[in-house]
């Protein structure tokens, strides 16, 4: 048997429910778990056997009852951001890069994983066949390991945060030099968006050259004095300044476009390249496979 003592009786009665709930799932009889202090802090588990889903119980649990609050308390206090906005903005991107929706962050793919390792500490605890325990002590000396990972996806959201605010600036900078110029066209411009293949077409649908290409890149970055300008794309039709853009393409979602949309606003359209028409397209290709 092991006893587990918590600070609140909230949390034995979550843990103890969450127990019978799964036992009831599986057809066990949870009479092996019960609230034994009249303040229902001290949970006794009886355990010889189902330490399987025992050890889920109190990984989850421990997860939900801690994480959040770690997360918000190392933004605040380990890297000292006390704006609410800004603590706000960084958990929501821990939480992404916890949850697996923010990919391309080295650092993030060789973390250990995070119920893993309180998993791990709960399957020593049980194995060592102490009868008591606070879950308190349990926090402070056993998840050492699983708070420094944490702290390691703490520090990738602030890179991550950083980082989008240098963009926004970007985006701002770019849109405002725009403001500032008028289009050299009458009419809207075609471009054929192929990955590493761009074509573009002025407003009489004629390709442009590398030459030209060059030479609108070239004003862009007197225009913007920028020095990270794609050349392929956004240097050129900066130079341009055109009043509509319709793009075709394979990839919809490429990162490059989505800068293009985010500069150009309204002025952009982003079809696939199957849409295009053929009096449209001055220019041949291949539907792709």
């Amino acid at each position: 048997m092991i006893t587990i003592a918590f600070s609140h009786p909230s949390d034995g009665i979550a843990v103890l429910k969450k127990i019978i709930r799964t036992a009831t799932k599986k057809n066990l009889n949870p009479s092996f778990a019960k609230l034994s202090d009249p303040s229902s802090k001290i949970l006794e588990l009886h355990i010889h056997e189902h330490k399987e889903f025992i050890l889920d119980v109190l990984t989850e649990f421990t997860r939900n009852k801690v994480e959040d609050i770690c997360l918000k308390e190392m933004i605040e206090h380990a890297f000292f951001y006390s704006d609410t906005a800004e603590q706000k903005e960084i958990f929501s991107i821990a939480k992404s890069i916890i949850l697996g929706e923010i990919e391309g962050i080295p650092e993030v793919k060789n973390l250990p994983s995070l119920s893993g390792i309180i998993r791990d500490q709960w399957q020593s605890i049980l194995s060592e066949k102490r009868n008591f325990l606070e879950f308190e002590a349990f926090i402070k000396f056993r998840l050492k390991s699983y708070l420094a990972t944490l702290l390691r996806v703490v520090e990738c959201a602030i890179d991550e945060y950083k980082l989008e605010l240098e963009y926004q600036s970007f985006i701002e900078h770019l849109r405002t030099c725009l403001s500032k110029q008028k289009s050299m066209l009458k009419h809207d411009i075609v471009i054929l968006f192929d990955h590493e293949n761009v074509v573009i077409f002025d407003d009489r649908q004629n390709q442009l050259s590398k030459k030209e290409l060059k030479n609108l890149h070239d004003r862009a970055l007197k225009l913007t004095n920028a020095v990270n300008l794609d050349e392929r794309l956004l240097g050129p039709l900066i130079g341009l300044a055109p009043s509509t853009v319709s793009i075709f393409a394979y990839d919809l979602d490429h990162p490059l476009l989505q800068t293009v949309k985010n500069i150009f606003q309204e002025k952009v359209t982003i079809s696939p390249i199957e849409k295009m028409t053929l009096k449209d397209n001055p220019y041949p290709y291949k539907k792709k496979s």
